[in-house]
């Protein structure tokens, strides 16, 4: 299914798709629900207007058949979003982007044609916070921070960029999806989770800019680039440092400083933080039990497993769990 939309403005392409595919709708003042029709596949998208300019959407569908939208971005958007799960192709001006499941992007776009493909039979599963730039220089407190936003706006410009999943920025998305309150009270504190999750990309964006001015040459930092992916794709069987240093070309020295102040965390770290961000999606997605999660990223005891799973995410991974059947039980 191919549908056709010209954002004008920033809530329009909300709009115009529950339009086009003439799904079922509930609205609550500020708030928007629609359930995808039974033809097209299952589940809903929900989108809460903070204020003109302003809104935040949170996706869980799985379509039938490719979802393809054609989307004239005619108004100025700067986009943060997650993607929990999903298989999103994008294409724009010779560029291309593909998220899938624990990627966080940026754009920042003023007039671009995107193709954007969701692929059938897949869970997707994302938080969208969708601002105009005056928007976001709304929340600039003085003349340093809005020029701070206005880099973020023209580094982004023409991209979709993605941002290091850290565990503040996963809790953070995790208390939005899971946010228990009602009216007005519920609108004030997705506004504020809003700006905490800007808050926590600016961080991650500062402390990569402050990185690349160190003592890494350019080289440098694209063996760092390649570290990381081969500790997340060995993350269940680690490679030592002397392994890793091998494979990428740096010296043990340079690997472990220049990582950590890349990366904000040492080799160790990261595969202690993607064992739990795969933990999470085994029992998100694949809806493991906790033992069964634990036993998948490496762990043969489930204690040892919850211990770690508790100091990245500050709770017990059986309270998540409980936290997703009450999330599921809203959305059914």
């Amino acid at each position: 299914m191919t549908l056709n939309i010209v954002n004008s403005e920033v809530h329009s392409l909300f709009d115009q798709f529950t339009d086009l595919i003439q799904g079922k709708f509930r609205l609550q003042k500020w708030e928007q629900h629609i359930t995808i029709p039974h033809e097209m596949g299952q589940g809903s998208i929900h989108r809460t207007r903070i204020r003109p300019g302003m809104e935040i959407v949170i996706t869980d569908v799985t379509y039938v058949q490719d979802m393809r939208l054609r989307i004239q971005e005619a108004c100025p958007l700067f986009e943060i979003s997650y993607c929990l799960n999903g298989d999103i192709y994008c294409e724009w001006d010779g560029k291309e982007s593909h998220t899938n499941h624990w990627t966080g992007n940026v754009l920042f776009f003023e007039d671009e044609l995107v193709y954007e493909e969701k692929k059938a039979d897949v869970r997707h599963h994302m938080l969208e916070i969708r601002l105009s730039p005056q928007e976001l220089l709304y929340y600039a407190a003085d003349l340093t921070e809005e020029q701070r936003m206005q880099s973020w706006l023209q580094r982004y410009k023409g991209n979709i960029d993605n941002y290091p999943n850290t565990p503040e920025i996963h809790r953070c998305v995790s208390d939005m999806l899971n946010c228990s309150y009602d009216g007005a009270l519920k609108r004030l504190y997705m506004e504020s989770k809003s700006m905490e999750l800007i808050a926590l990309f600016g961080e991650v964006e500062g402390h990569q800019a402050l990185n690349e001015k160190c003592f890494l040459s350019r080289d440098d930092l694209a063996n760092l680039d390649y570290a990381r992916e081969l500790v997340i794709r060995h993350y269940e069987q680690p490679l030592s440092i002397q392994e890793l240093a091998r494979k990428v070309g740096l010296n043990e020295f340079k690997l472990k400083k220049g990582f950590r102040e890349r990366f904000g965390m040492t080799v160790f770290e990261l595969v202690r933080k993607q064992r739990m961000e795969m933990a999470l999606y085994y029992m998100e997605v694949q809806r493991m039990n906790v033992g069964e999660a634990a036993v998948s990223v490496g762990y043969s005891n489930v204690s040892n497993f919850a211990a770690a799973f508790r100091k990245i995410y500050g709770y017990n991974p059986s309270e998540h769990l409980k936290m997703l059947s009450q999330w599921d039980a809203k959305t059914d």
